[in-house]
This record gives C-alpha cells, structure tokens and sequence, in this order.
C-alpha cells in the first residue's frame, strides 16, 4: 500500500499508540502542550510544571513537527503502517470490508452496517 487514505491514517496514529516511538511522542507531548498552555503568562505552578514537562527542545523531535500537525499524522501512522503492518489488529466492516471508526466500533460509517 503507497498511500494510506485518511481514515486508515487517522486510526492508526488514534489507536496504535503503543508503536510510537519515543521521539514521536515527545513531539505529540510537545505540540499538545503548546495547544493547551498557548502564550498564558499566568499559570498555576503545577500547570507550569506539566507544560515544561512537556514541551521538548529535542531538534529530532521538534522537526517532525516541522511540516505541520497533520502531516506529523500521516508520517507517523505510514510508519507505522510499514513497520508494523503484520502486527496491526483493524476493526473491518464484515459487509463493505472498510476500516470501523474505533477497535471496538460495531456499525460501519461508510455503509451503516450494524454487527452487534
């Protein structure tokens, strides 16, 4: 597979965390960080420590983030994908053969197919 579509993405990098690299979730912590704590100057002390906790200078990590979020995603889950492919469990609609949103999903948002 050359190219993963967005839903096969978005399931991989959601619920494969456990094949992340530590680099890669230095830069998931980093970029959720900078999300949550923005420009705020005034933040309770246990704030500022989980912020400096983690937020990262880490150049390796801070470069995959370097073309944007979503692209971090999609590097992320075809690495993944490519390393791991074998070793991945998908949640497939018995009907239409299409990746279910979540694991434990039982109808299919593309064909409705319900398997409860």
């Amino acid at each position: 597979m050359n190219e993963l579509y967005p839903e096969l993405i978005n399931y991989i990098f959601d619920h494969c965390w456990q094949f992340r690299s530590e680099l890669e979730k230095k830069a998931i912590n980093h970029y959720v960080a900078k999300l949550k704590f923005g420009k705020r100057k005034k933040l309770h002390p246990k704030l500022v420590e989980l912020r400096d906790r983690n937020l990262t200078t880490d150049k390796n990590a801070l470069n995959l983030l370097k073309s944007g979020y979503s692209n971090f995603i999609k590097n992320t889950a075809t690495r993944i994908y490519n390393e791991h492919k074998h070793e991945l469990e998908f949640n497939l609609c018995p009907k239409c053969g299409k990746i279910a949103r979540t694991p434990k999903a039982k109808q299919c948002r593309f064909c409705s197919h319900d398997w409860h």
